[in-house]
């Protein structure tokens, strides 16, 4: 993924693990790579973000445009799919993005839900499977797992604040 082949072939990714195990971390670095190394046009949206857009733009009577724009995009990149729900417009108006975008712009997805709950998110199981059914055609899916590194990275310097605190104290220093 690092040399950005699969952005050459319209190719997905689905990073999919628990809340802070580097799904937009990951995201980004293949953005800043894309962008840098292989001269990409990149696009990143928090995906609730995207969806208030896109109904935004349909009360306004401009359907459409923001997926005319994006397709002229390489990559476009949807962080936190999941974690805030939106309505079942805004899920059919993301799910027509997305069929937009199929086989032309590679799309990011970064997610904390297995794909048996995305239906969930979209409100409507049927255009969740041909969703699902699109975007996984051409995709790389790579679980980060459930073990947070923010979490890991706290621990470890409450353990070390701990530690520091106990010498101080027995007069060790």
């Amino acid at each position: 993924m690092h040399r950005c082949e699969f952005i050459d072939r319209a190719d997905n990714v689905v990073l999919i693990g628990g809340p802070g195990t580097g799904k937009t971390h990951v995201a980004t670095a293949l953005a800043i790579q894309a962008i840098e190394h292989h001269r990409k046009k990149v696009r990143f949206f928090s995906t609730i973000d995207l969806v208030n857009a896109l109904e935004q733009e349909k009360t306004h009577g401009r359907a459409g445009q923001i997926a005319e724009r994006l397709i002229r995009h390489d990559l476009v990149i949807l962080d936190e799919l999941g974690y805030l729900p939106f309505s079942a417009s805004g899920g059919a108006l993301l799910f027509h993005l997305l069929s937009k975008l199929y086989e032309r712009t590679s799309v990011i997805i970064t997610t904390n839900l297995s794909f048996s709950e995305w239906a969930g998110v979209f409100g409507d199981p049927k255009m969740t499977t041909a969703l699902l059914d699109r975007l996984t055609h051409h995709c790389h899916i790579v679980e980060t797992g459930n073990e947070s590194y923010r979490f890991k990275a706290s621990a470890a310097t409450t353990k070390g604040r701990k530690e520091k605190a106990r010498i101080l104290t027995s007069g060790q220093h």
